[in-house]
């Protein structure tokens, strides 16, 4: 079983890119998108000092979404994605918390 760390493990914008094999500014312009409503790239963690650091887990399920973009899924409706997204940004806060960082 992962420990807390390993899923929660946090990136910053280059290690993104670098994972994605995309430059840094067509990150930029990937989340930019996906802000105005426009795509589905992963949104990075909220806070005005977790600026610029995504959750592995979402970056990699991008990855993955890539990969199926044809196969048909079920779909989280509105509500359970924000569910969701809530759930990681608090175990992505408590771990960084452990590391000294306050995200607030």
């Amino acid at each position: 079983m992962e420990t807390d760390v390993q899923q929660h493990q946090i990136l910053f914008l280059p290690e993104v890119a670098e994972r994605l094999r995309l430059s840094p500014g067509t990150v930029n312009r990937l989340l930019a998108q996906r802000r105005k409503g426009e795509g589905h790239f992963p949104l990075p963690l909220s806070g005005t000092k977790c600026k610029g650091r995504w959750l592995a887990s979402d970056v990699d399920k991008y990855i993955e979404s890539l990969a199926s973009i044809n196969i048909p899924v079920q779909v989280p409706t509105v509500k359970q994605q924000k569910q969701n997204y809530q759930k990681r940004q608090e175990a992505a806060r408590k771990i960084l918390r452990q590391h000294g960082i306050d995200c607030k």
